[in-house]
């Protein structure tokens, strides 16, 4: 059975040591703004929201493409062949979650899970990302976060948009003048 990556965003600290790890891992630096993942930070709520591609069963993306270059690989992983993207820019306007992005070059960027081993999920101090087998739980907790699609807008506004809403939808504590954690 394939296995989901997960947002727990009730969970996340905004200390972005996954966006680090994934740039350091795919990019070959420690550079936030060229990772797979983002983070959304609400620092008037008191929280934080990973944005992930969802590596949806029907991707809008693969679909809007016009070279093919994105495609679904064995493990149901969708994935850019840069080799292939002419830097047309379709697959960006067609997620409705923000998650495809370009290099200045054009070339598209998304993530791949890391060939079934996602970096950011080892790097997840406080369990914020899980990379699991479906389980009841799990499966609602991403179909609920799937729901919250975006069409118009840059990929930031549709993972503002995004995070907006799953943050609303989010277990949150009470904070109190005496809440420790």
């Amino acid at each position: 059975m394939e296995k989901h990556l997960l947002a727990i965003p009730n969970r996340c600290t905004g200390c972005n040591r996954c966006a680090y790890a994934c740039a350091a891992v795919k990019e070959g630096m420690f550079m936030p703004s060229k990772a797979r993942i983002k983070i959304n930070n609400f620092p008037f709520e008191g929280y934080s929201v990973p944005s992930v591609c969802f590596q949806c069963p029907k991707p809008d993306c693969l679909k809007a493409c016009p070279e093919r270059a994105i495609l679904k690989n064995e493990r149901g992983v969708i994935v850019v062949e840069a080799s292939k993207c002419d830097g047309c820019g379709d697959c960006i306007e067609a997620c409705p979650y923000g998650m495809i992005e370009q290099y200045g070059s054009g070339k598209a960027y998304k993530c791949d899970l890391c060939g079934g081993n996602p970096a950011c999920v080892a790097e997840c101090e406080f369990g914020a990302l899980a990379f699991k087998e479906p389980d009841k739980i799990s499966l609602r907790l991403r179909a609920t976060q799937m729901k919250q699609r975006s069409t118009e807008g840059s990929p930031g506004k549709k993972r503002h948009h995004l995070a907006l809403n799953i943050l609303k939808g989010a277990v949150r504590v009470p904070r109190t003048p005496g809440y420790m954690g």
